[in-house]
């Protein structure tokens, strides 16, 4: 039986209730539903969200910066890892607090534009970051089974052309959330509530079950079938007895053999670990959203762990790549220098000593104080030191750079 306002106010006036009284006694649920974690797990859940919202933006923001200023630029993997980077800042950045929210209040507070902004960003980000994983994969398996196939400058342009295509299919996947989105304002007669619901409004349910399995194959399963296909050739290649690059590095020494194959594989492992951890994170995300679909109700939370997915990378590369970890620490130290009020930089003195080149490098400390403190700037120059006066203002510190200038070069003229 359909309850309806009418038949509502007849039930009340035969039972000579109150509206809170039927409804405490005959257990009647909310006749709109809006989906929303128990009171004793929002804490939990809004803790988890911060930490993956400051673990992903620090994480991903620190790979685009080191990539971007290292000259790494020149290789194509470093093309498809900023791409990564930037699906997963998107993730982090624009959905992750948005769901928050979502928990937290039974009403959408974003309005008309960021219910359709969000979804489709959502969808564009994790087929960028599968359709990316799979270009990874292709350049690995060119590069390492057909060395000879690849030139550099082709395939940095070639690298470029599938970024492009995958951010264009991508977009186009995600397109129809854009018109589906809605902003709804649905009224519960029972309990004499309006709720603001941002959701998807399909013409019809066949509709909506067609899209959601296109999408689950598109920029889930069929990606992952090849990688799964083109890795297994990759680890066969190089883990294998009969290798068919051998041909071309007979003119190489053993030892560097062995050092470009050690190369190769550590590779190969840590993009192989970024698509494991990607299809754990976001495979329950995928079936959940089918189940849905064909009427069936999940029983766990499980876009939080799709979430979790933008952290994982970063700690991937870090874990597996001691060149990375390297750079990712000196940056973050440096980042909570700034953040304390210490913002190191450093200045570098070229000049030639008798024909001979000499380099000085000066790492000086702005310590951020009302008056001028002393700080001490090393240079690597004989294990010299120098001391200086930095203050506050830009006047001062400026004025400062231009003192050590002068002195390095005072210490330069005294030994020619």
């Amino acid at each position: 039986m359909n309850l309806t306002a009418h038949l509502l106010d007849l039930m009340l006036k035969a039972s000579n209730l109150s509206r809170w009284q039927f409804i405490q006694k005959f257990s009647i649920p909310p006749l709109v539903a809006v989906p929303r974690l128990p009171s004793a797990l929002l804490p939990v859940f809004g803790l988890l969200y911060v930490l993956i919202f400051g673990l992903a933006v620090v994480g991903n923001g620190a790979v685009l910066v080191l990539l971007c200023r290292r000259k790494a630029l020149q290789s194509p993997s470093t093309f498809f890892i900023c791409s990564l980077a930037l699906s997963d800042l998107l993730i982090s950045i624009v959905c992750v607090p948005a769901t928050l929210l979502q928990h937290f209040f039974t009403n959408w507070l974003a309005g008309d534009f960021l219910c359709k902004l969000i979804p489709f960003l959502q969808v564009t980000a994790i087929g960028t970051s599968m359709l990316t994983m799979t270009c990874i994969a292709v350049e690995r398996f060119q590069g390492i089974l057909y060395p000879l196939h690849v030139r550099n400058s082709y395939f940095l342009c070639h690298a470029f052309k599938m970024l492009v295509a995958v951010w264009l299919v991508a977009l186009a996947i995600a397109a129809p959330m854009w018109f589906v989105q809605k902003v709804e304002v649905k009224y519960d007669f029972l309990f004499d509530v309006h709720h603001t619901c941002c959701l998807e409004v399909w013409p019809s349910q066949r509709q909506r079950r067609a899209y959601t399995t296109c999408l689950s194959i598109l920029v889930f399963l069929a990606p992952l079938v090849t990688m799964a296909i083109l890795y297994w050739k990759i680890m066969r290649e190089l883990w294998g007895k009969h290798k068919v690059h051998d041909v071309m590095f007979q003119m190489l020494p053993g030892s560097e053999i062995n050092k470009i194959t050690r190369r190769k594989k550590r590779a190969v492992r840590m993009m192989a670990t970024v698509v494991m951890l990607f299809v754990a994170c976001w495979a329950p995300f995928h079936l959940v959203s089918l189940l849905l679909d064909y009427g069936t109700k999940p029983l766990v939370v499980v876009q939080i762990l799709g979430f979790s997915n933008s952290v994982c990378n970063p700690l991937v590369y870090a874990a597996l790549n001691t060149t990375f970890k390297r750079d990712l620490l000196a940056l973050l130290i440096r980042g909570c220098s700034c953040l304390r009020g210490c913002c190191c930089s450093s200045l570098t003195v070229t000049r030639s000593i008798k024909g001979v080149k000499v380099i000085i490098r000066i790492s000086i400390c702005h310590q951020t104080c009302n008056l001028a403190k002393k700080a001490k700037i090393m240079t690597l120059f004989n294990n010299s030191f120098v001391n200086g006066l930095l203050c506050v203002s830009p006047y001062h510190r400026v004025m400062c750079m231009l003192f050590c200038i002068i002195r390095a070069t005072r210490m330069l003229s005294m030994c020619i």
